[in-house]
Order: C-alpha cells, then sequence, then structure tokens
C-alpha cells in the first residue's frame, strides 16, 4: 500500500491504517510503503496547489526532494523482494498526483496489478490543469487494473476522462465501535468544531470567522472550536478580537482528534473543494450533527438536507450563521440530526459494509494479471 503514512496526518493515513487495521489482515499481509514528506507547519498563506511545495522554506523544499527521490529509487527494489499480488497506490492532485503516476508505471513496468485510489481535490486540481496537463491526467486513470474512487461524484467526474477498465466506489469507513450514542444532552451553549488544518482558506475557517461575529452581534451562546489551527490563522482570530471566543488546538494524533469530536455538537464541514472528507464521517459516528457545503462526496455522505447535516452553499456566512443559531436553539433539532448521522453511518459507512469491496477490486486487479500471464504462456497458432 503506497501513500503517506504515520507520521502524516489526514484523512488518507487514517483509511490506509483503518485497511491494515480491518479483517482484510486475515487474508493479506500488508506491505507499507510510505510516500511522507516532512510536514509544513505555520505556512504564509493554503497548503494547497504546485505552489505550496515552497511555502514550507528551502530547508524544506530540498529535504522533500531528497526524500521524494529516495523513496521512488527504492519502491522498484521493494516491489521486486516483496513480489506483492497486488499494489495499491494512493493518488490526489497536484504533485501528489504526479508522483503517484511514477508509481503506478513502475509498478506495470514490474508486472504488478496496480490499484490507483484517488483522493483530495482531484475536480479542483483537473479543472485548473492546461491542455496538456489534462492529457496526462487522463492517461494516467487509464494505467491501474482497477480505479478506486470515494463515491458516485468521483466516479460521474472521472468517467468522461476515457478511462475503459473497472472503476470500483469505495467510501472511507470507520469502525462500529465509534457509534456510542451519546449518554447526555447537548449543553445550553452548543459546541460547534471546525478542522482547519494546512488550508484554511479552503476548509472555510474564514467564513466561520465572519459568521462568529454575527452570532455575538445576536448574543447567540455557542462555543466554537477550531482545530489544528496554523501560525496565520491563529494570528487573524486574534487580530479580529476573538480570542476569547474560540478555542485554538493544535494538530493533534488521530486519538487525540476523536477526542475532540466527542466533546463536540456539530461539526463544520464548511470547505470550498473536498474529496470524501474522513474527519465528517467519524464527527457523524461519534454523535455530531454537521453544517456542510455540497462539494466532493459530503452530500452523498449526509443524504438530504436537514436529516443530519444542514447544507449551505460553499462562503455563506449569513446562512451559516443562521445554521447554527437554529441549533444553538433548537436543542431537539439538534438531538435528532445527530441520532440521524449515527444510523447513516451504521447504514453504509462501518468497516463491515466496505472492505469487501476493497477486497473484490483487489481480487478483480489480480484476476485480470492472471488473465494476462496465462495468454502469454499460450504459443502462438
Amino acid at each position: 500500500m503506497v501513500g503517506p503514512w504515520p507520521p502524516t496526518r489526514g484523512g488518507v493515513t487514517t483509511f490506509m491504517r483503518n485497511v491494515v487495521r480491518s479483517s482484510l489482515r486475515e487474508a493479506y499481509d500488508f506491505v507499507p510503503f510510505t510516500t511522507s514528506r516532512p510536514g509544513k507547519r505555520n505556512v504564509n498563506g493554503d497548503n494547497y496547489g504546485y505552489a505550496a511545495v515552497l511555502r514550507g522554506g528551502l530547508k524544506r523544499v530540498a529535504q522533500g526532494i531528497f526524500i521524494t527521490l529516495w523513496h521512488l529509487a527504492i519502491y522498484p527494489w521493494t516491489v521486486l523482494a516483496q513480489r506483492p499480488s497486488v499494489i495499491q497506490i494512493q493518488a490526489s492532485d497536484f504533485q501528489a498526483f504526479w508522483e503517484a503516476t511514477l508509481y503506478v508505471l513502475m509498478g506495470k513496468l514490474l508486472r504488478r496489478p496496480v490499484v490507483m485510489r484517488i483522493g483530495g481535490s482531484f475536480d479542483r486540481f483537473h479543472q485548473a490543469s492546461g491542455p496538456l496537463a489534462r492529457a496526462a491526467i487522463r492517461w494516467t486513470l487509464r494505467q491501474p487494473a482497477v480505479l478506486l474512487v470515494q463515491s458516485e461524484y468521483w466516479k460521474n467526474y472521472v468517467a468522461p476522462l476515457g478511462r475503459a477498465g473497472a472503476t470500483v466506489v469505495l467510501p472511507n469507513f470507520v469502525s462500529e465501535t465509534l457509534v456510542v450514542p451519546r449518554a447526555s444532552p447537548p449543553p445550553a451553549a452548543p459546541r460547534f468544531l471546525l478542522c482547519s488544518g494546512e488550508v484554511p482558506h479552503l476548509k472555510g475557517a474564514y467564513v466561520l470567522l465572519d459568521a462568529l461575529r454575527m452570532l455575538l452581534a445576536r448574543e447567540v451562546k455557542a462555543q466554537v472550536t477550531i482545530m489544528a489551527v496554523t501560525g496565520p490563522l491563529r494570528q487573524a482570530i486574534l487580530d479580529a478580537g476573538l480570542g476569547a471566543r474560540v478555542r485554538m488546538l493544535d494538530f493533534l494524533e488521530h486519538d487525540e482528534a476523536l477526542a475532540a469530536l466527542r466533546e463536540t455538537d456539530v461539526f463544520l464541514q464548511i470547505s470550498s473543494s473536498e474529496g470524501f472528507p474522513n474527519a465528517l464521517l467519524e464527527a457523524m459516528a461519534v454523535g455530531c450533527a454537521a453544517i456542510v457545503t455540497p462539494v466532493g462526496a459530503v452530500p452523498e455522505i449526509v443524504g438530504a438536507d436537514g436529516e443530519c447535516a444542514f447544507v449551505i452553499p460553499v462562503g455563506d456566512a449569513a446562512l451559516l450563521a443562521e445554521r447554527m443559531q437554529r441549533l444553538a436553539r433548537e436543542r431537539a433539532l439538534l438531538v435528532r440530526m445527530a441520532a440521524t448521522a449515527q444510523r447513516r453511518v451504521l447504514a453504509h459507512y462501518t468497516e463491515r459494509k466496505v472492505v469487501a469491496v476493497l477486497d473484490r477490486a483487489w481480487q478483480l486487479a489480480m484476476s485480470g494479471q492472471r488473465t494476462v500471464l496465462e495468454a502469454r504462456r499460450q504459443p502462438l497458432a
């Protein structure tokens, strides 16, 4: 399994850790191959797009280049030594997509079945690419034996890009053990949480600050926490005079993040671009209602507006404030939406529901490879 393993954090790493800890470990021996590089903290501007590689400073750029080249150099030797039955490669957007392309090509050259899984903001990356880059993206998507996408939205997005092989919808998933009913009702001032990370603009952090100003003007009681706060965002919160109103958390380990979600009543997934946000799934599993934007797979995760989440347009601070105010004042509605969120996770997004799909995808990739090898052994007529 090729992708960003710990100490890297985030939804992709969580997904891969969930896979290797799942019931699939009884049938497969997993070989993690990391593509992780040193993290960038407190960068000036969002850590997104091609220019993001420069925002960690020259030392980090040099380290990143060296580590990436080292990974690419040892990868074929790892494949030759391990002889994996199938290689799953994580691809996302911008530099990470092109890096994944190299792993796909080397895997094919070494005659291993390759499965590629698309994550991140792939649509935004594709739309921002020029004609030549788009042609290269289409070519890359045709190479894996099986392409894994995270939702019907992503399957429909890649369908016109010319892939003829199998495309399998594989959502993220959580352990059923996370789904425990809340022991106590939400407090009088409900607790809202947003995970910002290295892309606060993309995640809607500044939209939340605008909404919070509106709530304060209306004297609405609400506790707001922003998790994974960068230095520039922290300074923006202080400059806006909201330092006493916003609880700011650093980048947390996964168990710490889950603990923070269990102390949250409403999760805010108000991004302008998403793949399949694992944090939203985990928030719903532990009993959070949500306010979300209709990007990527999010509408499929939460279902109809008002069931377990309110769906608002991207960047709409006024409507965000209105929905936060409603949940702050209608506790029965908040409890109902949170319970619906847990039922939805149990129905669609647990390990038992998802890993069988992944198993079939791997078997499909391996069966195609066996067919090719058998055809090569047949004598010419």
